[in-house]
């Protein structure tokens, strides 16, 4: 293993929707093996949930992390790259927090609860200004406090869309371009 890049989707947001299918594309066009953790079900409503509920089923979920990368065993040259979303963020940062591994991760829309788990420059970040998820001003304010650079979607929601077809496309486009260049400062 040299090249690993490791999806982890929001309760909502799969693997195959546009943000993560993109990246895991773009990452095994970059030689990176791509790998997809599942969680299990999620028995609470997380929209609107308390930090301790979220927390709870971020610890949850890291066995389910684990379960797919207890192979894992990188060396000090290899690439670790986690792409995340939504509550994927805060298991991808806790997971790699877990592990004496140097990850770095692509974080579209975090919540806030992710930055109790996040490492101080450990990548980059995406979030729209009208995300219903998580205060934009605070996921920017804590983004800065990590030194993570964020990308910020004018009138995106938590999926980064706007809901006008043309415009999502762009915003996408606009986004994989900055992954790849993220990517190739690897």
């Amino acid at each position: 293993m040299s090249k690993i890049a490791v999806l982890f989707p929001g309760i909502g947001y799969h693997a195959d929707k546009p943000l993560l299918y993109y990246s895991g594309k773009l990452a095994a066009s970059m030689g990176y093996e791509v790998l997809k953790i599942l969680y299990p079900p999620c028995e609470v409503n997380l929209k609107g949930a308390d930090s301790d509920q979220i927390h709870a089923f971020v610890n949850e979920c890291l066995g389910a992390a684990d379960a797919i990368l207890k192979e894992v065993k990188p060396s000090g040259n290899d690439d670790i790259l986690f792409i995340s979303k939504s509550i994927g963020t805060a298991i991808a940062a806790a997971y790699a927090g877990s592990k004496e591994w140097n990850v770095s991760h692509v974080y579209f829309t975090p919540l806030v609860e992710t930055f109790a788990y996040v490492k101080k420059g450990s990548g980059i970040a995406f979030n729209g200004t009208k995300d219903n998820w998580a205060d934009h001003n605070e996921v920017c304010r804590l983004c800065r406090e990590a030194d993570i650079p964020v990308t910020t979607i004018d009138n995106a929601n938590h999926s980064l869309e706007t809901g006008v077809v043309t415009t999502d496309t762009e915003i996408i486009c606009k986004v994989m371009r900055s992954v790849e260049e993220y990517l190739r400062s690897l």
